[in-house]
């Protein structure tokens, strides 16, 4: 394939010294040996997919609703805290990007604690692996001067695609509170985004089937007797039932409502484990005139510690057989079986939510890891396997090219650091 190539291996094989993470994992999307072919589509158990036109989502999602009425899949991360972590969440990235996914979402760690790399990974990450990204950005411990850094700096990157969140507390904080000169909420954000930008971005919104965490309180507060559709999405926490009222739910329907009507135009809703109360809260979407496309949020169950935390952060329902199974696999010598249930049980869920018609693909939170995620598609004959390579684009070479010399800069590199990547630039573009 020519001798720029071959020295430009050979310079980085006969070097003892790695480049900075994430920076070689980086250079390594320039080696012909791993972007060799375009993406021409996939074939599994869903068919021929369609290669829809990459861009804003909503509109990504109406066109391949016109040639399939099988799902999608995307995928979440969050931004590592340590540069190792981010040097492997870039190989995770590499490698579930070929999965054809319709597109990838980072989150916005609180106050814009991670709005640099979540920017960064984003950027990049559409750069590099031809995959739409969805970039979250939160209200928590932020003015609209930091909001508006992150708004600029994704248009300037060509991301098309923003997830408007009033965002947690910060750590230590009981309850949320707006920051002076920010936004008071979610909806906050959605208008000033549609009145600053425009159509340019896709604004997506979080929707909460069991009720926002913070409207689901203790049942023995009521004062009354529970109502049919509030047993329906009861929830135990630590043993206490806690149900969102619901006057509280019919409020919070109407604020999804407004989100929607001042722009937002796709609902990600948080984990579930209730294809029922999913069923429900889709129903009363549409009762009250919410047209946006409505994604199930998936989220695996990775180990029994990490799941009681996470459904009792986020006052998830645990459907009653569900809850004693789990409670049955607590035990350390039963990680095995809690591992298989936790597959098997998704699995079922998703092909319910495929069946149902109500949803147009499957979002999976994928905690920064591949392996839970692939065993449930696998199952669902969706993974594909080897999965078809991604060709990194001219442009896209020439952009990441530039950001590793930045980065080679920034990080005190020498000369032969740079001279590395701009050898293995000139031998990508002669292939």
């Amino acid at each position: 394939r020519g001798q720029a190539e071959v020295k430009a291996r050979e310079a980085t094989r006969s070097s003892d010294r790695r480049l900075a993470s994430p920076t070689h994992d980086l250079l390594n999307l320039f080696d012909p040996s791993i972007a060799t072919m375009s993406a021409v589509g996939c074939i599994d158990s869903r068919g021929s997919l369609p290669m829809v036109t990459k861009g804003k989502i909503n509109e990504m999602i109406d066109e391949w609703q016109k040639h399939t009425s099988e799902p999608f899949i995307s995928f979440e991360y969050f931004p590592p805290k340590t540069d190792e972590g981010v040097a492997k969440l870039h190989r995770t990235i590499a490698d579930m990007a070929q999965q054809q996914p319709l597109f990838m979402d980072f989150t916005w760690g609180a106050g814009g604690a991670s709005a640099a790399l979540t920017l960064s990974l984003s950027t990049e990450s559409q750069q590099l692996h031809d995959v739409m990204v969805n970039m979250h950005l939160t209200c928590t411990n932020q003015s609209k001067e930091v909001c508006d850094g992150g708004l600029e700096g994704a248009k300037k990157g060509g991301i098309r695609n923003i997830v408007a969140l009033r965002g947690d507390p910060p750590k230590g904080q009981a309850k949320w509170e707006a920051t002076e000169g920010g936004f008071n909420c979610a909806l906050d954000l959605c208008k000033y985004m549609k009145a600053n930008y425009g159509d340019f971005f896709s604004i997506q919104v979080a929707g909460y089937p069991e009720g926002h965490p913070d409207r689901i309180t203790k049942v023995s507060e009521l004062g009354r007797e529970m109502s049919a559709e509030e047993k329906a999405r009861v929830v135990d926490v630590d043993g206490v039932l806690h149900v969102c009222a619901d006057e509280e739910f019919a409020k919070e329907m109407a604020y999804l409502k407004e989100k929607c009507d001042a722009g937002a135009d796709v609902i990600i809703t948080q984990l579930f484990y209730d294809f029922e109360v999913f069923k429900t809260f889709v129903a009363k979407c549409r009762a009250i005139g919410i047209k946006a496309h409505i994604l199930p949020g998936i989220m695996p169950l990775n180990a029994y510690g990490g799941f009681k935390r996470m459904t009792g952060f986020c006052k998830t329902r645990i459907p009653p057989a569900m809850a004693a199974k789990v409670e049955s696999l607590s035990g350390d010598h039963q990680k095995a079986e809690f591992s298989e249930f936790g597959v098997a049980y998704l699995v079922e869920l998703c092909q319910k939510l495929a069946a149902s018609g109500l949803v147009p693909g499957l979002h999976f939170y994928a905690l920064n890891q591949a392996d839970k995620t692939y065993q449930i598609m696998k199952r669902l004959g969706y993974l594909q396997d080897p999965a078809l390579p991604r060709k990194v684009s001219r442009s896209a070479q020439l952009d990441v090219t530039l950001e590793l010399l930045k980065h080679i800069e920034a990080n005190g590199g020498s000369p032969e650091d740079s001279s590395r990547v701009l050898c293995a630039a000139a031998a990508a573009k002669k292939m």
